[in-house]
């Protein structure tokens, strides 16, 4: 039994609450659960409860067993002063609180085993999708709903990511987006070196050294670590020579090379190559879009700046000194829809953090609407039991969901898990007879 499990229970009064009694035999009236702490200090805070018609307001502390009070060391901590219910699912030992033993309700044979025996087997199955052999059972409806939240909580968690990447100025907004446009390039594989190299970059230098795409690219590629290279042919030793001089100028920092992985990749994602792509992006485009990025075909003005030439070098190459056949070196339209949702889409939400202003999440949902599902295993394993992501918002939501959710058997918060377990047959409030109780 979860401790979890009983914080549900409580939380959505699934209890026989005309049959409520205390250890003592004094009956006990729910009259409000409380509000579901999920930090530090009791599990709920400012419940009610009447005691034989007495009411009670304070916090409820929900165990499995009575002396886990003492097994987690409660006695020790002033937050659990105001306790005024000791709810557990069994009581094997009087707790007191300065001095007075604590009121004290036991839920053995309170518990419907209909209802557990469902969630044990959805918790503590193999399914990638805990419930997906219930998933018919449950309204299309509720699913579209619980996958929007799955969404919005992405964009909140990746906004945040972004303020935090910034360290000490979340207000600056260019280095916002700079971090944002590298992760979404480096990929699931080379995320994080990304945004180290974002970190690090020094945009002012590259404005001013802007009239040379060849310094732009030294700029990256030295600070990244990957010109450390013999040159064997003029553009390569272009760019050590201008590294060197650009290093030297402005005392630029250098990332140890051996963050960047190449290893069972596709060459068109191999950091050298996306590294190329955002040195022609940084020279043709200033980055400064203040106003239209509130405009909702926004995507239009990244279309064009996406859209740039990069140098003929990357036409025949994927890596340095590495000749490959012509290829495109333009970044593909897959690519860049997977930018603007991994890049473009968590600067907005983190644009709106900054300013208070909802128009930015707004254009960020907006945006994601309006592109294709992502394709990847995730979104296959959810499309094989019978739910298909419709856009781009769907397929975020369904990752998170999957993700955050079902990985970590999240039933219990999740809508859909609450109505497949709300298929049992008994009500809520119903009572409880010993037949049907989980212990008899």
């Amino acid at each position: 039994m979860q401790e979890e499990y009983l914080h549900y229970l409580w939380r959505l009064k699934r209890l026989p609450l005309n049959d409520l009694k205390l250890i003592d035999g004094r009956k006990v009236e729910l009259v409000n659960s409380g509000w579901h702490n999920l930090d530090a200090g009791p599990d709920f805070f400012n419940g009610s409860v009447k005691i034989d018609g007495i009411q009670w307001s304070g916090n409820i502390e929900i165990h499995v067993k009575s002396s886990d009070w003492y097994l987690h060391k409660h006695q020790f901590d002033r937050a659990y002063d105001n306790v005024i219910l000791h709810v557990v699912l069994i009581h094997d030992r009087e707790v007191l609180l300065n001095g007075q033993a604590i009121p004290t309700l036991e839920l053995k044979n309170k518990i419907d085993r209909v209802h557990f025996e469902k969630f044990d087997v959805i918790s503590n199955g193999n399914d990638e999708v805990p419930c997906a052999q219930h998933l018919k059972q449950v309204d299309m409806f509720n699913i579209r709903q619980q996958i929007n939240v799955a969404l919005f909580q992405r964009l909140e968690r990746k906004g945040e990511e972004l303020m935090k990447y910034l360290k000490d100025d979340v207000q600056d907004r260019k280095r916002a987006l700079l971090i944002a446009l590298f992760q979404s390039f480096g990929g699931r594989v080379n995320k994080l070196p990304m945004i180290e190299l974002a970190q690090i970059i020094p945009f002012e230098i590259i404005a001013r050294e802007k009239w040379d795409v060849v310094r732009v690219e030294a700029i990256l590629f030295g600070c990244a670590g990957l010109l450390n290279i013999e040159p064997e042919d003029e553009y390569t030793d272009q760019l050590v020579q201008s590294w060197r001089m650009l290093k030297s100028k402005y005392k630029l920092p250098e990332m140890n090379p051996v963050s960047w992985k190449f290893s069972g990749m596709r060459p068109y994602s191999f950091p050298t190559f996306r590294l190329a792509q955002l040195s022609a992006l940084l020279f043709h485009w200033g980055m400064d879009f203040k106003q239209s990025i509130k405009d909702k075909n926004v995507v239009q003005e990244f279309k064009i700046a996406f859209d740039k030439p990069v140098s003929k070098y990357w036409e025949k190459h994927f890596r340095f000194n590495v000749l490959s056949n012509k290829h495109n070196s333009k970044i593909s339209e897959n690519s860049f829809q997977l930018i603007l949702i991994n890049g473009i889409a968590p600067y907005l939400v983190y644009l709106q953090h900054l300013e208070h202003d909802f128009e930015y999440s707004d254009n960020a949902l907006n945006l994601l609407e309006n592109i294709p599902p992502e394709k990847n295993n995730i979104t296959r394993s959810w499309k094989k039991i019978g739910v298909s992501p419709k856009n781009a918002a769907e397929s975020q939501g369904l990752i998170e969901l999957k993700n955050e959710f079902c990985n970590f058997k999240k039933c219990l918060s999740c809508k859909v898990g609450h109505e497949v377990l709300e298929k049992s047959n008994k009500n809520n409030n119903e009572e409880i007879n010993s037949e049907d109780s989980l212990f008899l």
